[in-house]
């Protein structure tokens, strides 16, 4: 318990230290545009501020994730076959996050006689498979889903500092939909009657949405304004799906 405690007392000094240092520097640089007659430009000052702390917060959430040790339990672990993970090394990954990229310490595990290896903390932090957090997932996905991928990636880095590419946002909402596609056939069938026979599922569907003007009598656009040179609506917007 003490030794808990004291971690916990590192990071935390640790902590504070990271956020001081911070915040001198961004008071630093706007005493020095304040001194030198600048004035105050709240747009680039906000970006900076907002990028500050995302890494203060990328620092404190990497201390956070590697305190349990990698995530060793004990020189081996059951496997699900009756056999036994051996622990081989600890292995650093690279991830994602929302807040920016991370390493996270990763104790690896080999069976032998399945000749099967993995890393349990993956599956605790639900990483498996992937160098992005589920936060920055659940974005990619978002994006993917109203967006063309080559806009949406750029949506992210835009809004939220967070640099992807297209074919990344392409993949990553592919599998968060087949995820999803999984979880709802599974409640569907769940539902089913027994006598029932679903259709056959669509292997890949896009949706498009957009809008376009439609023709309509006089009274149909009264007191609305129009693009033409007289200012009078001569259409009005109907909605299209794309399949």
């Amino acid at each position: 318990m003490r030794r808990r405690w004291l971690n916990l007392k590192k990071i935390a000094e640790t902590i504070h230290g990271e956020v001081q240092k911070e915040i001198e520097r961004i008071v630093g640089r706007y005493y020095f545009a304040r001194s030198n007659g600048e004035s105050f430009d709240l747009e680039s000052f906000e970006i900076a501020i907002r990028s500050s702390m995302h890494g203060i917060g990328c620092k404190i959430l990497e201390m956070f994730v590697n305190s349990d040790g990698g995530g060793y339990s004990d020189r081996t672990i059951p496997c699900e076959n009756g056999h036994s993970y051996e622990f081989i090394e600890f292995r650093d990954k690279k991830l994602l996050t929302v807040l920016g990229s991370v390493t996270v310490k990763r104790a690896y595990y080999y069976d032998r006689d399945c000749r099967n290896g993995y890393c349990p903390k993956d599956r605790t932090l639900d990483i498996e498979g992937t160098s992005y957090s589920s936060g920055v997932r659940r974005m990619m996905s978002k994006v993917g889903a109203y967006r063309p991928f080559g806009l949406g990636h750029e949506d992210l880095y835009e809004l939220a500092d967070i640099r992807v590419s297209a074919k990344e946002v392409e993949r990553i909402s592919q599998m968060v939909g087949d995820q999803a596609e999984a979880f709802h056939a599974a409640e569907a069938t769940a539902s089913l009657p027994d006598n029932m026979i679903p259709i056959s599922p669509v292997p890949k569907l896009y949706v498009c949405i957009d809008g376009t003007g439609v023709p309509v009598v006089k009274k149909e656009t009264a007191g609305r304004k129009g693009k033409g040179e007289d200012g009078q609506a001569k259409t009005r917007e109907a909605k299209l799906g794309c399949v």
